[in-house]
């Protein structure tokens, strides 16, 4: 059985917002990846960038950077 884990994900407006963090967080050894957005968010396709959720701190300079590409954030075990 797959085990779930606590993950704090940011959802974007466009993809190009999505890859905008990615390429910021990469560049930074910021921890994360791209992933899917949960059905339990949003039924439409998108993608999110997902950290464990105690990683949430480092985050925050992010939120604030890209808050124009940002729809969401939340806190859900995948």
């Amino acid at each position: 059985m797959i085990r779930k884990l606590d993950r704090w994900l940011l959802t974007f407006y466009s993809t190009s917002g999505a890859i905008a963090v990615e390429k910021y967080c990469r560049e930074r050894g910021l921890p994360g990846r791209l992933l899917p957005v949960p059905r339990e968010i949003s039924a439409s396709c998108g993608l999110a960038w997902a950290v464990p959720v105690q990683e949430k701190e480092k985050m925050a300079e992010v939120a604030e950077l890209f808050a124009a590409e940002i729809q969401g954030a939340y806190r859900v075990e995948i």
